[in-house]
């Protein structure tokens, strides 16, 4: 599992077909392309103790967390090149989209190129701690969906600005180590369809956004290292159309480290002025920082792991930072092939979750238990 974990950050930037489970399904597509088939569905029972409980019902909940149809299609053409698609469909009850990934790649020995509706370099390259927590991965997972954390407060990691607007992204090789990868995304608004050559430059929305991404892991004996760095930055739209809101402008550095059976992680991001009104910099906000830390072990169907997150956002002068804390302890295990069990602890404490000269603390606790079922 943690050699899976190690490269996870990395293959799949990679030359590998991304889009679908080693178990799915097989077909033909006459003499175009072959066709895998697979999918995800997570349900999630809830239950959360906290201070501040408006907005997050009863205390406890059922929930289909995701939901998704994969389809992957693709070939190799004479020349060498494999070429196909990549496509994820929302099926949960709830979802207000059709789709939720959407993309053509193209893969040789000079890389990879993806075109298309998905996450951007610098989110895929990012070397979180949470890539080697097990289960629902700490922080990562749900318990946002069950804590109180306001609207100032970063609750959870998360690197790019773009998620799966449209795009172009690329991947090189891996040489010696060392792979780096690039995505531009015209409009942080956009996904498919013609509305990208419609959408104006002043409606709030980011354009012209770079991902950037670094990195390079190694193995010595039964060590697997891999370090990188990524960075995305754009140009934030104003209802004006003037170039006042702050500019995105982060960084992330992180490291993943395995050993027989553990696995450590640490990840750490500043988010700069990202999206701030002239106002508010001057005020002297921030757009915030993050680090999480991760220690996991795993061995044969079960797999316990350690997760920590800390995040600060500086509010104006003479109001408290929102500061978010979370410790998270989770399991998992394999009940069966397609079916993994977890369960998660949170205990959060998050200060000033309204940004306000007077604060409002929550601090929590939230177990979450979480059936897995993939095909």
């Amino acid at each position: 599992m943690f050699k899976q974990i190690l490269l996870g950050g990395t293959a799949l930037m990679g030359v590998a077909a991304m889009t679908m489970p080693a178990h799915a399904g097989s077909v033909g597509s006459k003499d175009a392309m072959s066709v895998t088939l697979g999918g995800e569905l997570r349900f999630n029972f809830g239950f959360v103790d906290q201070d501040v409980s408006a907005g997050r019902g009863r205390g406890y909940g059922f929930s289909v967390d995701e939901s998704e149809i994969k389809i992957g299609a693709k070939n190799t053409a004479d020349n060498g090149i494999t070429y196909g698609v990549g496509i994820e469909l929302n099926a949960a009850a709830s979802d207000g989209s059709a789709a939720d990934e959407a993309y053509a790649f193209l893969d040789s020995d000079w890389g990879r190129l993806e075109m298309g509706d998905n996450d951007d370099a610098s989110d895929r390259m990012a070397l979180h701690a949470y890539n080697v927590l097990v289960g629902r991965a700490g922080a990562d997972g749900d318990p946002a969906d069950y804590i109180q954390f306001g609207g100032s407060t970063i609750s959870g990691p998360g690197f790019d600005s773009t998620s799966d607007d449209t795009k172009v992204t690329y991947f090189s090789p891996r040489f010696g180590g060392f792979q780096v990868g690039a995505s531009l995304t015209p409009d942080s608004g956009v996904t498919s369809g013609t509305g990208g050559l419609l959408d104006t430059d002043n409606d709030g929305d980011f354009e012209n956004v770079v991902g950037l991404g670094a990195n390079w892991e190694g193995k010595f004996d039964e060590f697997g290292i891999a370090v990188g760095v990524v960075g995305e930055f754009g140009d934030s739209e104003t209802a004006s159309g003037a170039d006042t809101e702050g500019e995105i402008e982060s960084i992330g550095v992180g490291a993943n480290v395995t050993f027989a059976g553990f696995g450590f992680g640490a990840f750490y991001a500043d988010l700069a002025e990202k999206g701030l009104s002239q106002a508010n910099r001057t005020a002297g906000r921030d757009a915030g920082s993050y680090y999480d830390l991760g220690v996991s072990y795993s061995t044969g169907p079960w797999g316990v792991s350690l997760g920590y997150f800390s995040s600060t956002v500086s509010n104006a002068t003479g109001r408290a930072d929102s500061d978010v804390e979370i410790i998270s302890l989770d399991a998992a295990y394999d009940v069966a092939p397609g079916w993994e069990l977890t369960g998660s602890l949170h205990f959060a404490e998050a200060d000033n979750i309204n940004g306000s000269a007077v604060a409002v603390n929550n601090d929590a606790t939230a177990l979450i238990i979480n059936n897995t079922f993939k095909f």
